[in-house]
């Protein structure tokens, strides 16, 4: 194919259809008029002899050929802006795009609320997406330019992949007020009770019931769960016990007469970070947009640990933002992203 033939907006139409896997909203980020849009897709089509996008009960499914297209023709047209652009300052005020942030249901019980009102105040032009992980994980989806970042616990990364620690957790237990008292279960009595166990990948365990078996015990699971937000509730209605976060068993416990207490085993903290594609390191609005989730973080879990949760300070030492001080941006080697939490409840 001979380059100079090609117009290259249709590789800027191609990198918006591919974000935004709608023909309306491609068309308004790049700002052309929806039918525009609808001919650069068929002037697309015809250019690579593939379909590139069928639709699908989600919207735009893009083929294989255009996903093998995705990554190389946007990290091209980011080096082209980041060649051409003024150096002028970024000015979150004027970011007119779509956001499409993945979560899970811990971090967004610690992190959303407070992510909504500031993008809201500080980029009020800006859609915030959020969504829910494939089974394969968040780093496909960051591959594929489904999601921009996501927030989740991370394992070991390709070299394309970025993550920035974000803040610590652990698990704690959580049962009815006075079940145990303020000295916790014994083990025997934490072996005896019914448990409900979160499994977000419909495993059968985690590293609390690995505990347990190296010391030739078991726990009956009565209920189990595939996201953390709706176990206090189950711990409080039906007289469970359950190992949750401790960010949303703090949150939870007062509201549902809920007793917080250390397992009887020994539990790893975990830490839950903020994970990207090298492919938007430079890129002025990312960047950004990395800044402000650090920010909002450390004013999170600031509140968290003085305020609204003291018992950060006692029984939670690990809850804390784990941001480096001095470089918002800064990037961690963290394993892969593996969604649950390590010590799977």
């Amino acid at each position: 194919m001979n380059i100079s033939s090609v117009d290259l907006n249709l590789l800027v139409a191609f990198d918006a259809l591919m974000s935004e896997r709608n023909v309306t909203r491609a068309a308004r980020r790049i700002g052309l008029s929806q039918p525009a849009m609808s001919n650069a897709l068929s002037r697309l089509r015809a250019l690579f002899d593939d379909e590139l996008f069928v639709r699908s009960g989600r919207g735009m499914e893009p083929t294989a050929r255009a996903q093998s297209l995705a990554m190389p023709l946007s990290e091209a047209l980011r080096r082209i802006e980041e060649a051409i652009a003024p150096a002028l300052a970024f000015d979150p005020c004027n970011l007119d795009r779509s956001v499409r942030l993945a979560m899970t249901d811990n971090s967004m019980a610690v992190l959303l609320e407070a992510l909504i009102l500031r993008f809201r105040n500080a980029a009020p032009k800006l859609d915030l997406h959020i969504k829910n992980s494939r089974a394969a994980g968040m780093t496909p989806m960051l591959d594929d330019g489904e999601i921009d970042m996501a927030i989740g616990v991370a394992g070991e990364l390709e070299a394309r992949h970025r993550a920035m620690p974000l803040y610590s957790d652990r698990l704690v237990g959580v049962a009815r007020r006075g079940r145990f008292g303020p000295q916790g279960p014994t083990l025997e009595q934490f072996v005896a009770a019914e448990h409900v166990l979160v499994t977000p990948r419909s495993g059968t365990g985690g590293t609390l019931d690995r505990e347990l078996a190296n010391r030739g015990l078991s726990r009956r699971v009565f209920l189990t769960l595939p996201q953390f937000i709706m176990a206090p509730y189950a711990v409080a209605k039906a007289d469970l016990v359950a190992c949750l976060p401790a960010r949303i068993a703090l949150a939870k416990a007062e509201m549902l007469d809920l007793e917080i207490f250390e397992p009887p085993v020994e539990l790893d903290d975990f830490t839950v970070s903020l994970i990207w594609h090298g492919r938007d390191d430079a890129e002025p609005a990312h960047r950004w947009l990395r800044e402000t989730v650090a920010d909002v973080v450390r004013e999170v879990t600031a509140l968290g640990n003085t305020d609204r949760w003291p018992i950060c300070q006692t029984l939670l030492g690990p809850c804390r933002a784990n941001i480096p001080a001095a470089d918002t941006a800064a990037v961690q080697e963290q394993p892969a992203e593996d969604e649950r939490v390590p010590a799977s409840a």
